[in-house]
Parts: structure tokens; C-alpha cells; sequence
């Protein structure tokens, strides 16, 4: 992780968040706070499920990292497709 976002690391901010999204381009991005994060990895496109009859959203997945005194630590993982109300931060609450 270090080896991918030192080439950012003069846009860190003091509380800075970083996101690995493979589908995204760029792959690794910063944001200034977790809700942006959270935002970037569980971003889905709805899609009508027939079955259901309803729209299904899913995230496009990706790693949510928090910087710390000793360099990055893995806050989520998520996979690409996990429903909408299955996201981690929705579920632990």
C-alpha cells in the first residue's frame, strides 16, 4: 500500500482516508473524510431485480484505509456486487 500512494502522499491531509477501487481509474484516491470513502467503494448502479421486483443496488467494491502513526490500516473490504444493506458500516451498527 505504501509503494502504490507514495507518488500522492504531498495531497495527504492530517486525517486523510485512501480507497482501492481495481474498476476505478485511478485506482488509489484520497478523501478528506470517511463518508467520502464509504462513498467511493459502496457507490452502486441500481438494476431491476424481476425476481424481487424491485432495484437491486450493489457496490462496485474496493478497500477503505485510514492513515495512523504507523502508516495504513484496513478499516472495510468489500467485495464487488455486496448489496446495498450489507455494506460493513451498515451492518456493525
Amino acid at each position: 500500500m505504501d509503494e502504490r500512494c507514495a507518488p500522492y502522499r504531498a495531497k495527504l491531509n492530517p486525517a486523510p482516508f485512501a480507497t482501492i477501487v481495481p474498476s476505478r481509474t485511478p485506482e488509489v484516491k484520497y478523501h478528506a473524510g470517511l463518508g467520502r470513502a464509504k462513498a467511493a467503494v459502496g457507490y452502486s448502479n441500481g438494476y431491476w431485480d424481476e425476481e424481487a421486483r424491485r432495484t437491486v443496488y450493489a457496490a462496485r467494491g474496493g478497500e477503505i484505509y485510514e492513515r495512523t502513526s504507523d502508516g495504513w490500516e484496513l478499516l472495510y473490504r468489500v467485495e464487488r456486487g455486496t448489496p446495498d444493506d450489507e455494506l460493513p458500516w451498515r451492518v456493525e451498527k
